[in-house]
């Protein structure tokens, strides 16, 4: 049993940090790989996200990133240490509908159209599918008019659009992000990244991004913070002072570019 699971434990851990929408705190992830063979993915893991705030994750490959969102939204449990969302374990969030996810890999249902692909999540918990919703966030992310349009006939960049659009569709209070944009290429993901900033300032949703890209990471977000190797745990965290909307003239600052090279140092020190 986690101390999330207990009632006792996971009051203290909310009282704690009171404000925090999302608190990890001493988390430690194990999986076992094989019989008698297991990998600790997060060791010691802290991480606090305010009410609205944006927060990203980087870090080498396979020190735990992924992991963390996941231990979030709910779909794995940590072996110790504790994950609360607005002070409650994830599934009550979960069950609630307060969760957005969206993947690198899109994961749309080819056979369905735009319309339908956002429109999932409602049929998914048994709803009637609210209409006026679904095209209201089509429009959000600027696919008016590839309503009917199936997945095969949409460039990659389209589709990360139904899935952001797909993930905001039940009014989630938390929206994880893992890599939406690394399979893009690099003038796609830039206008993505003007996109969803233009998005995350509309509807100023809790959020945590995990990305390989230390520019993407610093452009879209409040806060960054940088992972150690396996076992993760957060080793640097810095806020990314850049006044919104952030286009590409932002980079070319001394204060980008310090802060760019502080966060390649960490991560280069390991």
């Amino acid at each position: 049993m986690t101390s999330a699971d207990r009632p006792g434990d996971a009051r203290d851990a909310a009282e704690a940090n009171p404000g925090a929408a999302i608190s990890l705190i001493g988390v430690s992830k194990v999986f076992e790989v094989r019989r008698g063979h297991s990998v600790t993915a997060l060791e010691g893991f802290d991480l606090r996200v305010g009410d609205g705030e944006f927060v990203a994750l980087i870090g080498p490959s396979g020190c735990g990133k992924s992991t963390a969102l996941r231990l979030i939204a709910g779909l794995d449990v940590p072996n110790a240490g504790t994950v609360l969302n607005f002070a409650e374990p994830p599934h009550k969030l979960v069950k609630a509908g307060g969760i957005g996810m969206a993947f690198q890999d899109h994961a749309l249902m080819p056979w369905l159209s735009v319309r339908s692909n956002v429109g999932l999540p409602f049929r998914i918990r048994g709803e009637a599918v609210d209409r006026d919703k679904v095209n209201e966030l089509i429009e959000l992310v600027g696919l008016t008019g590839f309503e009917k349009a199936r997945p095969k006939h949409l460039s990659g960049g389209m589709r990360q659009r139904v899935s952001i659009a797909r993930a905001l569709a039940l009014n989630p209070t938390v929206l994880l992000l893992d890599e939406p944009f690394g399979a893009l290429d690099a003038v796609t993901r830039r206008a993505l990244n003007l996109e969803l900033q233009h998005l995350w300032s509309r509807l100023k949703i809790t959020t945590v991004l995990v990305t390989h890209s230390v520019e993407e990471a610093m452009l879209l977000s409040d806060r960054v913070a940088v992972m150690s190797q396996r076992p993760g745990r957060v080793i640097l965290e810095r806020e990314a002072p850049f006044p919104r909307p952030r286009y590409k003239d932002v980079s070319q600052s001394a204060e980008f570019k310090a802060l760019h090279d502080e966060l390649i140092d960490a991560l280069d020190s390991q």
